[in-house]
């Protein structure tokens, strides 16, 4: 502890007193230092405040507290339309179409003939796309399951030698198909899952009997069997091999196989994983690679000759997903422009129970990584991955609802894709290529929708900052059509509404409120947008630009500077001994204590840990023998050492 200054003019510097030649001076030396503009002028030129833009969101969902160097065009939940730099609006308009006769979960949706049908329990449906009904086929026995459909497929089988369009369902113990609406039959054979490959129609059991034919009147011929326990095989999908030919593979909880047609045989690949209880419900070809599931987690798997490439693209990475819309991805499906994952929120599988999977670019051999997220009842939903980032499709209305099943398709000559969810069928029209929104008139939008950004620090989540504005640059189609900001603090998810914009144009809004512009102080701080669409279908709030102007704020740092006298010892202590001990604090490796206080009796001791920022000494001329006159001091302190407020 520094020594007590009872007297006046004396201060106490590293434990070692000296006598003042006037005051102590304060002076402040925690400004930041001045912004440099170089070139044209922009929305950083403020040489007071800097700006935080929120205009392009295209690296898709899932950060939830922001680095600033690299997710700047990151949400961290949205279910508005983020393929647009400087257009973010509303999601596709979903339809819902009629019930069926039967109520209950829907299995299949298939698309054949340029018609869809469906499945529930044991029940067939075509649907009437002009009359919006789904006509039960119930012409002949064959046209109803035995059990409730697995899988399907669509391709050309040749009975008696000619090719013929037909559509197969599986259900784990039969097959039935049809050649139309009206004419089925039914393979007893117990198939689960089917592929077309290779000009005949593949089938695998539940023990992981391979089958194929090309007429299901005249049966199966047995093929490969995979060597591995009841019920782990979920799919079988058609992908290139490392030999660059085509080839099935078959996803299991754990591994994905790949056929030898050659020598009748299932050969594992690289893609060997943790157990897990939805491994592989999800499984497609998408551009060329084969995509495969385990809960959130979906890897990227392409076969090589020489090398397997194996890395992890799901949507949780990084910060994952909110909790309420946390699950387990239990289909995906290719369009033209995404991956589709369907995520339901409905399982609750514990993710303590849940092995480590791999580091993006490490083969699952490897052994550790990051942990699959748990999933927990909450809203069902659509996810699209277009290879930069994830966004989201649709999401489930109501919550402790799952999305069964989905396909993509033409049917009836519109490009669109169709779900089930809560005994419902609904469609979205897709687009075949990315649409500017201002470029089409015949796009129908959703009611409204919701971006959260990520919270935002400056950078320097242990100073406080001072957000000034929120700048709009927004095309209302009518004062119906709103923006409305809103905005919270410091990791409290209390949200505060701004504003709600109804006009088109550039509009500044000043913080907290326009009617004390003061600034708004925090330490973290995120906005929350939603968009309310007015009674015109086609029309849209259209978000080309918001940006936030904020102040960093930099921590109250003082200096003090004062005038030594070192004409004459004090405490014992001669004048060049006194230098010394000065110089000594100025190289110090720590901090130095310094006081000028008497402050025992007190609970603010006036104590300073200082570094000396800058010694000047008054030497005289002449003999060796006279002291120096003067010495000049200035301490800066590197953190605040007392408070001041």
């Amino acid at each position: 502890m520094a020594n007590r200054i009872n007297g006046t003019d004396e201060i106490s510097i590293n434990g070692e007193r000296y006598r003042l030649d006037g005051d102590v001076s304060w002076f402040d030396i925690s400004q930041p230092p001045g912004k440099v503009v170089i070139g044209d002028t922009n929305d950083e030129s403020n040489p007071l405040a800097s700006t935080w833009e929120m205009t392009d969101f295209r690296d898709g969902i899932g950060v939830n507290v922001m680095d600033i160097r690299t997710d700047g065009n990151r949400a961290w939940w949205s279910t508005a339309q983020l393929r647009h730099r400087g257009h973010l609006v509303l999601p596709r308009q979903a339809v819902t179409t009629a019930e069926h006769s039967t109520l209950g979960d829907i299995q299949v949706i298939a698309h054949f003939k340029n018609e869809v049908y469906t499945t529930v329990g044991t029940a067939v449906y075509l649907y009437n796309n002009g009359g919006d009904t789904h006509i039960l086929l119930n012409s002949s026995a064959e046209a109803t399951l035995n059990n409730p459909a697995t899988d399907w497929a669509a391709g050309k089988l040749h009975p008696g030698g000619t090719a013929t369009d037909t559509l197969v369902i599986a259900t784990g113990s039969e097959v039935h198909y049809a050649t139309n609406s009206t004419t089925w039959a039914v393979n007893t054979t117990n198939i689960k899952y089917v592929v077309f490959w290779n000009d005949f129609l593949w089938g695998i059991d539940e023990a992981g009997q391979l089958y194929y034919t090309d007429n299901l009147a005249a049966g199966w011929t047995t093929d490969a069997l995979l060597q591995l326990e009841g019920s782990s095989v979920v799919g079988l999908t058609v992908a290139r091999g490392p030999d660059r030919e085509q080839h099935i593979y078959a996803h299991t909880r754990e591994t994905l196989h790949v056929h030898d047609n050659v020598n009748t045989r299932f050969v594992a690949t690289d893609l060997e994983l943790p157990f897990h209880p939805q491994g592989g419900d999800g499984h497609e070809v998408f551009r060329g690679q084969i995509f495969n599931s385990a809960g959130n987690a979906i890897y990227r798997f392409q076969a090589g000759s020489d090398a397997t490439v194996i890395d992890v693209i799901g949507p949780d990475l990084d910060d994952g997903l909110p909790e309420t819309r946390r699950g387990s991805i239990t289909q995906l499906l290719k369009s033209h422009n995404d991956l589709l994952a369907l995520v339901d929120a409905t399982t609750t599988a514990d993710s303590r129970s849940l092995s480590s999977r791999a580091f993006t670019g490490v083969s699952a051999r490897a052994g550790v990584g990051q942990t699959t997220f748990g999933e927990s009842t909450g809203l069902s939903h659509i996810l699209g991955w277009d290879t930069r980032g994830w966004e989201v499709k649709w999401v489930s209305p109501s919550g402790g609802r799952s999305i069964t099943t989905a396909d993509v398709s033409s049917a009836y000559n519109t490009y669109r894709l169709w779900w089930a969810h809560n005994q419902r069928v609904y469609y979205m029209q897709l687009p075949v290529d990315v649409i500017n929104p201002t470029q089409t008139s015949e796009q129908n939008y959703d009611t409204t929708a919701e971006l959260e950004t990520p919270w935002f620090d400056g950078g320097v989540s242990n100073q406080d900052k001072l957000a000034l504005s929120l700048w709009v640059d927004s095309t209302h189609p009518s004062s119906d059509a709103t923006l409305r900001f809103e905005y919270a603090v410091d990791l409290i998810e209390s949200y505060t509404t701004l504003v709600t914009k109804t006009a088109t144009g550039l509009s500044e809004y000043t913080l907290p409120v326009s009617s004390d512009p003061v600034g708004l102080a925090n330490r973290y701080i995120k906005w929350r947008i939603t968009w309310t669409r007015d009674s015109t279908v086609t029309a849209t709030p259209d978000l080309h630009k918001a940006y936030m102007t904020w102040r960093k704020r930099v921590p109250a740092i003082f200096g003090q500077r004062f005038l030594i006298k070192v004409e004459e010892a004090i405490g014992g202590v001669p004048p060049h001994q006194q230098v010394r001990n000065l110089l000594t604090a100025r190289y110090s490796k720590t901090l130095v204590e310094v006081t000028w206080r008497n402050d025992d009796a007190t609970d603010d001791p006036q104590n300073y840990f200082v570094d000396v920022l800058n010694v000047q000494i008054s030497d005289r001329t002449g003999s060796l023998g006279i002291p120096p006159n003067r010495v000049l001091i200035e301490f800066g302190e590197p953190r605040p050492s007392v408070t001041r407020t």
